[in-house]
C-alpha cells in the first residue's frame, strides 16, 4: 500500500512538472537563435541538433545549423547541413548561395593541398539525361510538381466540361483536344512528383579535417597522394560491409582522380 501512495504521489508531480517540461523543449529553437544571434556558435549548434532530435528536422532548422556551423569554422558539417536542407527546399536561393559559398572554400583549401600536382578537384559533370533527372529530383520539389499536376486536372475538368456543356463547334475543339492535354500534363507531373518524394541522395560530405582516400575498406590499403578536406561533397558508390544500417567504410568519388574507401567516421552521407 506504501508503494502504492508514492507511485500517486510521484505521478502527481509528473504532472504538475510537464506543462513546464514541454514548454522548455518549444523554447529550444528560440533559444537556439538567440545564441545565434549573440555569437555563441557552440551553444546554437547544441540547441539546434537538439530539436532536430527531438522534433524532426525542417529546411530553416538545417538552414539555421548551416550557419552556425559555417560561422564556427566547420565547413564540413555546415555543407552537410546545407546539403539536408537542399533536399527538403531545392528552389531556396539563399540555401544555393550559401552552398557555394562554402563549396568555394572548400575548393581553395583543396587547392592548397596539391602543392603544385595536376589533379581535378571538379566534380564530374552528368550527362545529358541525368541532368534531366538531376533537375526533375532535385531542382524542384515534389510539392511544386504536384501542385502543378493538380493545376492540370483542374484544367482538365474545365475542358471536360466546355466539351459537353457549350454547343459552339470551335470551343467543343479546345475543350476536347485541352482536355487531353492537360489530362496528359497531369500524369506527367505526377510522374515527377514521384521520383521527386522517393529521391535518395547518394551523396555524402568529408567532416574531417583532412583525409586520404583508401585504395581498399582497409586502414592496411594503400592511400592517396592528396588530401581532400571537411566539406569536399563525394558521390557515394558502396559501402563495407555491405547490408547493414552502419557501414565501416564508404567507397567515394569525386571525381576519376578521386576515387576510393574513406571511414565512416570522417564521411557522413547527406541521407541518413
Amino acid at each position: 500500500m506504501k508503494r502504492l501512495y508514492i507511485l500517486c504521489i510521484m505521478t502527481l508531480i509528473a504532472g504538475l512538472f510537464a506543462p513546464f517540461t514541454a514548454g522548455a523543449q518549444e523554447l529550444t529553437a528560440a533559444d537556439a537563435d538567440s545564441a545565434y544571434n549573440a555569437g555563441e556558435f557552440a551553444r546554437a549548434i547544441d540547441s539546434y541538433n537538439y530539436v532536430i532530435g527531438h522534433s524532426g528536422s525542417s529546411p530553416e532548422i538545417l538552414f539555421n545549423l548551416g550557419n552556425a556551423y559555417t560561422k564556427g569554422g566547420d565547413y564540413g558539417r555546415a555543407m552537410l547541413s546545407y546539403q539536408r536542407a537542399l533536399r527538403l527546399n531545392p528552389s531556396d536561393k539563399k540555401l544555393k548561395d550559401n552552398i557555394s559559398y562554402i563549396r568555394y572554400k572548400v575548393t581553395e583549401a583543396n587547392k592548397s593541398e596539391l602543392r603544385g600536382k595536376k589533379f581535378s578537384l571538379e566534380p564530374e559533370s552528368r550527362s545529358f539525361f541525368g541532368n534531366i533527372r538531376y533537375f526533375i529530383e532535385r531542382r524542384v520539389s515534389s510539392d511544386a510538381w504536384a501542385g502543378i499536376a493538380a493545376g492540370a486536372f483542374i484544367l482538365f475538368i474545365g475542358a471536360v466540361a466546355l466539351y459537353i456543356f457549350v454547343e459552339n463547334v470551335l470551343l467543343r475543339k479546345i475543350g476536347f483536344f485541352g482536355g487531353f492535354c492537360a489530362l496528359g500534363i497531369c500524369l506527367v507531373m505526377l510522374i515527377f512528383a514521384f521520383m521527386g518524394s522517393g529521391y535518395k541522395s547518394s551523396e555524402g560530405v568529408i567532416t574531417a579535417a583532412k583525409v586520404k582516400l583508401h585504395t581498399e575498406a582497409s586502414d592496411e590499403s594503400k592511400e592517396g597522394q592528396i588530401n581532400l578536406t571537411k566539406g569536399t561533397v563525394m558521390t557515394v558508390l558502396d559501402i563495407f560491409p555491405e547490408g547493414v544500417d552502419n557501414p565501416q567504410w564508404y567507397k567515394v568519388r569525386l571525381n576519376s582522380d578521386f576515387i576510393g574507401w574513406i571511414k565512416a567516421e570522417d564521411f557522413e552521407p547527406v541521407e541518413k
